[in-house]
């Protein structure tokens, strides 16, 4: 009889089989740059500065989509304005929603019933979900940019991801400078090295509150430590976004904050962290690393 270790093994590898070959290859394999967005945490900004960093990537003119696969609280879609419902075509064929700066969007939360019916999918089923909605989704075009934005923590959901998608550009960590956020965040970061894929670098979310009137900044939350974990870690820091009440207006009018906002310090900060974003990964495809 076939141990637990060797059903699992063999299950491990008949998925990495489907997953150069299959059909999520074949769904991606065209698409640049595949990046996904993680956070040890919950309540760091990291759907955020995925649809941030996605407005901005589209204003340079990239083909860009947002793949949202944060199952039991999507909220790209709350994020970014869309209110329509996806198209559902036969077996699990969907078509992207765009919003209204032209990002592509796939979300649970598209075709679900409603904001208050709860998700309640347990363990693999959920990466069953995660696996057919990658390989069907319809994004009208080959995307230049895919951002996949991950829900907290190192469960199903994250290492699904890191585990499925077929030469995946990296993952960019977002963290707040608060004790416990690094804390846990540094978790994320062992899985992501555990599984071999690349980390294009760290964000610092909610940094020194930067004062309207006076213009003195404010370590609400500490200074510093985003940085010192991504020194830690030898991973690239891409820089601080300053704590901002914009950031609420923002999602909560679900327009991205460097759209409704572009001239104010949080835009800005946004900005110079996707160009050093965009810069790591020039600098990976220049070396082969």
């Amino acid at each position: 009889m076939e141990t637990y270790e060797v059903i699992s093994l063999r299950e491990e590898a008949k998925s990495r089989l489907a997953d150069q070959h299959g059909p999520i290859y074949q769904a991606l394999k065209d698409i640049r740059y595949k990046i996904a967005v993680l956070s040890g945490k919950g309540g760091v900004g990291k759907t955020s500065a995925c649809v941030n960093i996605a407005s901005l990537l589209k204003r340079k003119g990239m083909d860009v989509a947002i793949f949202d696969a944060d199952v039991h609280g999507p909220s790209v879609p709350k994020l970014t304005g869309l209110a329509g419902r996806t198209d559902l075509h036969g077996a699990w064929q969907m078509n992207a929603v765009a919003t209204a700066d032209g990002v592509k969007v796939m979300s649970v939360s598209l075709f679900w019933p409603g904001e208050a019916t709860p998700v309640m999918w347990k363990g693999h089923y959920k990466a069953r979900v995660i696996r057919q909605l990658l390989a069907s989704v319809r994004w009208g075009g080959v995307p230049d940019c895919l951002l996949i934005d991950l829900p907290p923590g190192t469960g199903d959901e994250p290492t699904t991801i890191m585990k499925s998608i077929p030469g995946l550009t990296g993952v960019v960590v977002v963290t707040t400078p608060q004790e416990v956020s690094v804390a846990v965040c540094s978790k994320a970061i062992s899985s992501a090295v555990e599984l071999g894929v690349p980390i294009l670098g760290l964000i610092e979310n909610m940094s020194a509150f930067v004062c309207p009137h006076c213009g003195e900044r404010i370590a609400v939350l500490g200074a510093g430590r985003g940085e010192d974990l991504a020194r830690t870690y030898k991973i690239p820091f891409l820089g601080r976004i300053p704590l901002s009440e914009l950031a609420g207006l923002a999602a909560d009018e679900g327009v991205p904050l460097v759209v409704r906002y572009p001239a104010s310090p949080v835009a800005r900060a946004f900005s110079s962290c996707t160009e050093e974003l965009l810069a790591r990964i020039r600098e990976r495809e220049g070396t082969g690393v």
